[in-house]
């Protein structure tokens, strides 16, 4: 199905002729944002860091009071086997790219970091390799690795979690970092060839649909290759439930006010740019609020009838202020 904005899977179908899928890891990393008992960091975070369905583990143990740091203890070479099988079995398919998916993919040192990407990539013919990681964990040494595995057959991506392009909205929500190291992570890599893909959070708690916008906006300044629009979630182990229950409310968008906005900002969104995610995905046993969505593609459905009844499609109001 065409969408009426520039799809992850369309633009991947364009550029491998077929469907191509990730194999995430977990490096054991962590995140230099919350501490060695798994407290601190963004207000959002649970502590499962966004480890790969493939590779969850544990997480039926975890409950509104405590913070797990959730790790899958297999080697690299074991969980790129698992995804390699999920795939072929599941999918029917070889073509992989690597993802090193849970927590800062960067946070360690080069050679440490050198030693993984090569060990992940020696295990099969990948046609990119993907690094999720901060704004503020890339470092000249680190770009200059990242940059040594592009190939004329592989590329090289970095998603960059940035979320707002509010500095007041970074600090409620405990980024560690501001909105200027965002600008010049993205600065950097790109000019060493690496490909960007920036994370963006609808933090409607404290923003409403002008400040994404200024968001989106920032996105096409700084050239992002493409972007994930998560919506905001509550979920079990983080400060933002916390704070739900000490003031009683706490807004998440509902699915309408979410239809609307990422149609809106799609409209604002470059053309070019990659759209790799509209909506966060979250286990049951993780999600508190809210949980009245239907399916996603449900949701990607409403999205595109929104858009058409508009009139719009993505970039159509790109140059309008």
């Amino acid at each position: 199905m065409t969408r009426r904005w520039n799809a992850y899977s369309q633009y991947l179908q364009r550029r491998y002729g077929q469907r191509v899928y990730r194999v995430g890891v977990d490096a054991h990393l962590s995140c230099p944002n919350r501490d060695a008992q798994g407290r601190g960091g963004c207000s959002f975070c649970d502590g499962t860091g966004a480890v790969a369905v493939h590779l969850r583990t544990g997480e039926r143990d975890i409950d509104s009071s405590s913070s797990i740091l959730l790790h899958d203890r297999r080697t690299i070479e074991e969980q790129i086997e698992a995804g390699l099988r999920f795939i072929r079995y599941r999918y029917h398919s070889t073509l992989a790219m690597l993802y090193f998916q849970a927590w800062s993919n960067t946070n360690a040192p080069v050679e440490v970091l050198k030693d993984l990407y090569d060990r992940g990539l020696s295990c099969h013919d990948f046609v990119s390799l993907i690094v999720s990681t901060r704004p503020d964990l890339v470092a000249d040494d680190v770009v200059s690795l990242l940059s040594s595995y592009i190939t004329p057959q592989r590329d090289v991506w970095v998603e960059l979690g940035l979320q707002s392009a509010s500095d007041e909205t970074l600090k409620r929500i405990g980024r560690g970092h501001d909105v200027a190291c965002y600008v010049d992570a993205v600065r950097r890599l790109r000019d060493a060839g690496i490909r960007v893909c920036t994370h963006v959070m609808l933090v409607t708690a404290y923003e409403g649909r002008q400040e994404a916008l200024e968001t989106i906006r920032l996105v096409n300044r700084v050239h992002s290759d493409a972007v994930k629009i998560h919506d905001l979630c509550l979920t079990r182990g983080t400060r933002l439930l916390d704070d739900y229950r000490d003031l009683g409310c706490l807004p998440c968008a509902s699915l309408r006010r979410h239809v609307e906005d990422v149609s809106f900002l799609l409209a604002h969104l470059e053309g070019d740019v990659i759209v790799e995610r509209l909506l966060t995905e979250m286990t049951n046993q993780r999600l508190v609020h809210p949980r009245h969505f239907p399916d996603k593609r449900d949701v990607l459905a409403m999205i595109d009838a929104h858009m058409e009844a508009r009139g719009w499609v993505q970039g159509c109001l790109a140059g309008s202020t």
